[in-house]
């Protein structure tokens, strides 16, 4: 393991996929005297439990274009920095129930356009042709995006890690921040192994960023929530299209009912974004534990149920 230097230009507090990917950037704007510091694991917290998901879409510019050059950049990363890592482009096809949301799709294709994305919308035979398992009831339309598709987290921080390294940066694992303060001028990090003096801190802790936030007296505005998935093992039907196609389904998205469906190997993923969702660590009688590296919320599958059925009657396999 590295020691921790005592100086650094900026130091990035949390090792999750934000944390090495400012890092990373950081670096190839030349910025190369930077620490990251993670208190577990590389890839322990949020990025742990993210599914993935690599979209374009958005509703608003800038997050858009900012989707645009992820996908973008994660097609040549692995090669760039030679580590090895599962991104599958697979396509999506974001589904409308309403002629309000076809008109927003509209505009959404505009915007993609003119950053030089080639975003479409779509009817219901083209949907159809492009998922053949799906029923199209209560369809106006879809958006389809072929530059959607899904990465795997871990790899992708640890290929952002490496790149970062190989350009001279410094990432030191299981030594969390206890404490910021301000001295002539320049930040002082406190960790277990020392004081890291800097001119700037990053705040990329994920579900920790409130608790990082309060160091230096500020409040941060989030909350953490707990996001179910469910993972279906094999699917017959699914796994004999997929031989016979060589390839994966695009990612389905039904933005009204509010939830994404994926095909994961020869199984199903299927995420809702819960209305009756929760908050977790509110509240002063159910603190943020000291560590949750690694670690699940229990089950509560009955808010599920909802998704679930409009799932299944939406793709009957």
């Amino acid at each position: 393991m590295a020691g921790l230097p005592s100086t650094a230009r900026v130091v990035i507090i949390g090792g999750g996929v934000v944390g090495a990917s400012s890092l990373y950037h950081l670096c190839k704007a030349g910025w190369t005297d930077c620490v990251l510091l993670e208190k577990n694991e590389l890839t322990s917290g949020s990025t742990w439990h993210a599914a993935g998901n690599v979209p374009t879409f958005s509703s608003s510019w800038s997050l858009m274009n900012m989707q645009r050059y992820s996908t973008e950049f994660y097609r040549d990363l692995a090669e760039a920095v030679d580590y090895p890592m599962n991104y599958h482009v697979t396509g999506s096809l974001r589904l409308a129930h309403s002629k309000e949301r076809m008109q927003e799709f509209q505009r959404a294709k505009g915007m993609g356009r003119y950053q030089g994305m080639d975003i479409d919308v779509v009817g219901l035979d083209e949907i159809k042709r492009r998922y053949p398992f799906i029923e199209t009831h209560e369809l106006k339309g879809a958006l389809y995006d072929p530059s959607d598709g899904d990465i795997d987290p871990a790899q992708l921080t640890q290929a952002l890690a490496k790149g970062a390294r190989d350009m001279g940066a410094k990432i030191i694992r299981f030594c969390p921040v206890t404490g910021v303060r301000r001295e002539n001028g320049e930040w002082v990090v406190a960790t277990p192994q020392g004081d890291i003096r800097c001119e700037i801190i990053v705040n990329a802790a994920g579900y920790r960023a409130a608790e990082v936030g309060k160091m230096f007296g500020r409040e941060v505005p989030m909350m953490v929530m707990s996001h179910q998935y469910i993972l279906f093992e094999e699917i017959p039907e699914l796994a004999a299209w997929t031989r016979e196609q060589g390839k994966k389904l695009p990612l389905l998205r039904d933005v009204d009912t509010s939830y994404y469906l994926r095909q994961e190997k020869s199984g199903m993923n299927l995420g809702p974004y819960e209305r009756n969702c929760r908050a977790h660590w509110a509240t002063h009688n159910d603190p943020i534990p000291e560590d949750f590296s690694f670690q699940l919320f229990p089950d509560d599958l009955d808010r599920l149920e909802h998704y679930l059925a409009d799932a299944v009657a939406r793709v009957p396999i």
